[in-house]
């Protein structure tokens, strides 16, 4: 690459130096770390463009040195109010980290960019549990971990009651086969319920699905340790969602 004009979402922003400032943009060309130079600068152009959780047409150069250059942005959705509201920003923060630690760098996926940003409008608007716990696992799903939510992942038998969900070998199991995985969790029929809609139902009318709190808490637990069991480490921003919200 050496220009490239595209859309992108900022994921991360962090002050560099005096004036500078260092981004992660998710593109439809994939992840890609940047400087935005002088762009802290009061009469910076770009400065309104940079900020997080922003949606901006991105003019970028590719030079010698590993980070890409922002040589021009134009916002196109400033998403204010999901730095405005604690609950939604933290959410937003939990979403944008995800991203940034499961998907490689420079690996182009146009329906996870499509998908992280229909979740950015989704959060200004419906339930942030319900938002994330949908884009938790159609990112899981673009990824290649879905879970098996049909039958039981070691026998292959049917399963209608009393179901685990084997967090190290992603999905089901029967109450038979479950003693034979070390990281089983129950999972209930209602949350099991809730799972299998929002991982197959047309995006656009997830948001239409009530989640008891129950179900929710049920769903954060289980899919919040799956991504991290797949990433291997602990996400920060899980804990300060948690903090904020109450959830598991």
């Amino acid at each position: 690459m050496a220009y490239l004009k595209v859309e992108g979402l900022v994921l991360k922003n962090q002050d560099y130096k005096e004036a500078d400032k260092l981004l992660t943009i998710y593109t439809p060309e994939g992840k890609i770390s940047s400087i935005a130079k002088g762009v802290r600068k009061v009469k910076s152009k770009m400065r309104g463009g940079v900020q997080l959780f922003c949606h901006s047409k991105f003019e970028l150069y590719q030079g010698r040195s590993s980070l890409v250059t922002v040589t021009q942005c134009e916002t196109i959705n400033s998403f204010t109010s999901l730095r405005t509201d604690l609950d939604r920003f933290a959410h937003a923060v939990y979403m944008a980290e995800i991203t940034v630690e499961l998907v490689p760098d420079r690996e182009p996926n146009k329906d996870i960019f499509y998908l992280l940003l229909t979740c950015l409008h989704f959060l200004e608007n419906y339930d942030p549990g319900l938002v994330t716990r949908l884009f938790e696992i159609r990112i899981i799903n673009l990824l290649g971990y879905a879970p098996e939510l049909n039958v039981c992942l070691h026998c292959g038998g049917s399963i209608e009651r009393d179901a685990k969900f084997s967090l190290e070998q992603g999905g089901l199991l029967c109450s038979q086969c479950a003693g034979q995985y070390k990281y089983a969790t129950n999972i209930s029929m209602g949350a099991l319920a809730s799972l299998k809609a929002l991982s197959n139902m047309n995006l656009d009318k997830c948001c239409r699905l009530r989640l008891g709190s129950a179900d929710e808490n049920e769903l954060s637990s289980l899919l919040g340790r799956y991504i991290e069991l797949r990433l291997d480490k602990k996400l920060r921003s899980r804990k300060f969602l948690n903090e904020c919200s109450g959830s598991i």
